[in-house]
C-alpha cells in the first residue's frame, strides 16, 4: 500500500463567529482550477472555486448558500496556504492601454462592508416581517436572465408571524414568486437595499502609468486576478 501524505489543518473565523478548519489544495484541487480558468467562463470560474472550497474545508460547510464574498474569502485563504500569499499579473492602463506587471500579496485583499450591515429583518406590516439574508453566489450566477423578483427571493431566509416562522427553503417557488410579486414596492425596496449592501471582498490598487503618467485605480475583486 502506498503511503499517505497528510496535508497541515488550518483555522479561520468564519463571518458568523464559527471557527473553519481548511486544508491546502492538492494535485485534484489544482486540475479543477486549470481547467475551469483555460475555458475563461466566469460561472464555470465559480463552481471550480466552490468545488475547491468544499473539498478543502472537508464538506462541513454549505457552499451552495455562501454569498460571494465569503466562498471568494474562503477561497484566497486557502489558496495562500497552497502556492504563497503573492499573485503576479498585468495592470492595464484605463487611458493608453498600456500594461505593466504588478505583484499583489493576497493579504491585501479584504473584506469591506462587515462592519456596516444593514438590519436583516423587514418588516412588512403588523402581521409579519421577513428575515433577509445575502444571496448564494451559486444560485444567482448560474440562473439565467434573472429578474429582480428572482433574486430577492434567493434573499429571503424566513417570514415571521406571531404563530411561527416558516423557513422559505419549504416554501414552493411559484408561491414564492407570487408572494414576491404582490409585496408592497416600499418593502421591495427596502429588500433591494439590503441586497445592494452585500460585502465584497476587493482592494484597490493606486499607481501612476509610466507610459502616458496618468493616475489610475484597478480594483482587484474577481477571479481573473487570483484565481489560478
Amino acid at each position: 500500500m502506498l503511503p499517505k501524505v497528510d496535508a497541515p489543518i488550518y483555522e479561520t473565523t468564519f463571518m458568523n463567529g464559527e471557527t473553519v478548519k481548511y486544508r491546502p489544495f492538492l494535485v485534484k484541487e489544482e486540475k479543477i482550477l486549470m481547467l475551469a480558468s483555460e475555458g475563461d467562463d466566469y460561472n464555470e470560474m465559480l463552481q471550480a472555486c466552490a468545488q475547491v472550497v468544499d473539498n478543502c474545508t472537508f464538506g462541513k460547510l454549505d457552499v451552495e448558500g455562501l454569498p460571494l464574498f465569503a466562498l471568494q474569502d474562503l477561497f484566497v485563504k486557502i489558496r495562500m496556504v497552497s502556492v504563497g500569499e503573492e499573485q503576479e499579473f498585468n495592470l492595464t492602463c484605463g487611458n493608453c492601454e498600456g500594461t505593466i506587471k504588478y505583484t499583489l500579496n493576497l493579504e491585501d485583499m479584504k473584506v469591506k462592508g462587515l462592519g456596516d450591515l444593514p438590519n436583516g429583518e423587514i418588516k412588512v406590516n403588523d402581521d409579519f416581517i421577513i428575515n433577509m439574508k445575502f444571496p448564494s453566489a451559486l444560485k444567482v450566477a448560474l440562473d439565467d436572465e434573472q429578474t429582480d423578483v428572482d433574486i430577492i427571493k434567493h434573499c429571503i431566509h424566513s417570514i415571521v408571524t406571531e404563530e411561527e416562522e416558516q423557513l422559505i427553503k419549504d416554501v414552493k417557488q411559484e408561491e414564492l414568486i407570487e408572494f414576491v410579486e404582490d409585496l408592497p414596492i416600499d418593502v421591495f425596496e427596502e429588500m433591494r437595499k439590503f441586497i445592494q449592501a452585500m460585502p465584497v471582498l476587493q482592494h484597490n490598487i493606486d499607481y501612476k502609468c509610466p507610459h502616458c503618467d496618468e493616475d489610475q485605480v484597478v480594483n482587484i475583486n474577481g477571479y481573473e486576478h487570483f484565481f489560478a
